[in-house]
Order: C-alpha cells, then sequence, then structure tokens
C-alpha cells in the first residue's frame, strides 16, 4: 500500500517515518515507525511502530505538543487516549542517565487471543522531541 505522505526525521541513529496511508473502508490513518540498527540478531534494522486513525490523531497532537513544553524541565507528563478498542499513552520518562524522553505507545486486543493486549511502543528522546512534534504535525495535516 502506497502512502499518500511521506516523512522522515533522523535523530542519532534512531530514524523516524510518518506515513499517511488508506485503509480499504477509505479511513486515513498515521503510521509513526521507528527503526533503529538492530543490536543483535540476522535483522539489520530493530523496527517499531504505531498506528494512529484519525479519529484521535488532534488529541493525540495536543498531548505530544503539552509533553514537548515539559520535557526538558522536571515536570511529569502521562495522558491516555481512547478510540474503538485502542488505547494509546504518551508519557515522559527517564533513563537511568537521567536524560527524559517521550513513551508513545499503544494497546489493543491481541490478533493471536482478544482477551489479551497487544502493546506496540516507540521512544523519542528529548533532544529530537520538538522536531518529532513538529513531523507529526505536518503529518496529521494529511488525515484530513
Amino acid at each position: 500500500m502506497d502512502a499518500l505522505f511521506s516523512k522522515m526525521l533522523k535523530a542519532g541513529s534512531t530514524t523516524f517515518f510518518m506515513d499517511v496511508k488508506e485503509a480499504k473502508n477509505n479511513k486515513k490513518y498515521l503510521t509513526l515507525t521507528s527503526s533503529q540498527p538492530a543490536k543483535e540478531g540476522e535483522k539489520k534494522f530493530a523496527k517499531r511502530s504505531v498506528t494512529v486513525f484519525g479519529s484521535v490523531a488532534d488529541e493525540f497532537v495536543g498531548a505530544l505538543k503539552e509533553a514537548n513544553t515539559i520535557i526538558d524541565g522536571d515536570g511529569e507528563f502521562s495522558r491516555k487516549m481512547k478510540t474503538g478498542n485502542i488505547t494509546y499513552y504518551v508519557d515522559i520518562k527517564e533513563a537511568k542517565n537521567k536524560t527524559r524522553y517521550l513513551s508513545i505507545s499503544e494497546n489493543q486486543p491481541s490478533k493471536e487471543d482478544p482477551t489479551k493486549l497487544s502493546r506496540r511502543s516507540i521512544t523519542v528522546f528529548n533532544n529530537a522531541a520538538s522536531d518529532f512534534v513538529g513531523a507529526l504535525e505536518e503529518a496529521v495535516g494529511h488525515l484530513k
């Protein structure tokens, strides 16, 4: 499936991709992918992705914009958003070396076992947060 819009953002050894696509039901959605060199195994890159649907996109961007204003300080941030059977989380966390980062995750029922949840997440460190949020705003503009 071809993307209707694509944006790439390089942040250190991580590359973020933001792709707007259209589902079979003609609804647009955004896939956020984080790609890093793999530390082990046969694959050259480790990829993680989160899919954001149009019904929650504005709230999602709003949460990330708010988190971005706090990430370089001492404040805490945690936001939960829900659309259908998918729950999104945007949190500011701190690594062992005291570097702060955005944790963006989604929970939804597992395809293999709907009684269990499947969780997918990506991480954006504070030095890339502003650029990430800016690119995300541009991508979400293409969902409409």
